[in-house]
């Protein structure tokens, strides 16, 4: 029976409990920060040598939800910061809830262009607010080379903005 109950809890948890004929989707928790601003953009800038994977990441957003992530300009707040570190650690970057992406060179340096781009686009997610997702998505707890979202993915941001 013991091993029945952990079985269980261990689906549950990881959210893999199917229902025959029902399709069942495992949407992201939602962080309590909010980095679009009363525009409904969220504006990057940055100095991180990722920048062009940064851009490609929010065109993977916006093919979804267009136009609310967009590069800064003089005219608007910036919302998101983006700059590197070199730190040895197994952290590829991490997003603040102030709006700083930080990308660290010692792991990113050894992804190919994939995993660049899925690291950069997975730490914009952060910045619209989305948590971590299922291990099909952009938005999975750990790298990978997917750089397209998944349903989940857009489902996620869905409920994260369903004001916009």
């Amino acid at each position: 029976m013991k091993k029945f109950y952990l079985l269980f809890l261990a689906f549950i948890c990881l959210g893999v409990v199917a229902i025959p004929g029902v399709e069942v989707h495992a949407a992201a928790k939602i962080n309590n920060w909010d980095l679009v601003d009363s525009g409904k953009h969220m504006d990057y800038n940055g100095n991180s040598k990722y920048m062009s994977y940064v851009k490609s990441g929010a065109n993977t957003w916006n093919s979804y939800k267009k136009g609310v992530i967009r590069p800064y300009s003089k005219n608007v707040a910036q919302d998101v910061y983006c700059n590197d570190t070199s730190v040895n650690n197994n952290v590829n970057a991490t997003t603040y809830s102030n709006g700083k992406i930080t990308f660290n060179k010692k792991n990113m340096d050894k992804k190919n262009s994939a995993g660049k781009q899925n690291v950069a686009t997975h730490e914009l997610g952060h910045c619209l607010r989305l948590g971590h997702n299922a291990s099909t998505d952009v938005m999975y707890s750990y790298s990978t080379s997917k750089t397209t979202l998944s349903t989940n993915d857009k489902k996620s941001y869905d409920a994260a903005y369903k004001k916009y």
